[in-house]
């Protein structure tokens, strides 16, 4: 089903000014951001450049029920599929992890999903992960939770994805 989406602009990405990952964690440190032990593990083990052939970048927020028409929990593959049917595209890792420094709405226990490639994050454990950022406590976060393809989402929940 292609559904005509009302494109809300989540934030536009120009380019990296990061040399590698070390200094994006340094960054969210030294902005108080907190990034949960699995973000982090992330970009230890990845410590690498940001591939500057992703920017730049349109980041779009969707909402399960309004833009994607879900009415009922859903596995995360059937979501994936509808993003991509609606000519989005699923969000890089690294550009969903630099894009929490740029992402400064402070709705407390909101909570936004990015739709990464399945298998993107792996943890050392072999454990799947998507990013997600939210505020609350007076801090902004981000922390991920499980990306399997059986994984159950709400018709209230929020994903960010990449523009056409």
């Amino acid at each position: 089903m292609i559904l005509k989406i009302k494109k809300k602009k989540f934030i536009e990405i120009k380019n990296n000014p990061f040399s590698n990952n070390y200094e994006l964690l340094k960054e969210f440190k030294k902005k108080n951001i907190i990034a949960n032990m699995w973000i982090e593990d992330y970009l230890k083990k990845n410590n690498k450049k940001i591939r500057n052939n992703l920017f730049p970048c349109k980041l779009f927020i969707l909402n399960l029920k309004k833009d994607l028409g879900i009415k009922k929990p859903s596995y995360l593959v059937d979501i994936y599929k509808l993003i991509k049917n609606n000519g989005y595209k699923l969000v890089e890792p690294e550009v969903a992890i630099l894009a929490r420094l740029l992402y400064k709405k402070k709705t407390p226990g909101e909570w936004i999903r990015f739709a990464t490639p399945l298998k993107a994050m792996i943890d050392v454990d072999g454990i799947p992960h998507l990013p997600k950022i939210g505020y609350g406590l007076n801090n902004y976060f981000i922390e991920t939770y499980w990306a399997y393809p059986k994984a159950i989402f709400h018709p209230k929940n929020d994903f960010i994805v990449k523009g056409k």
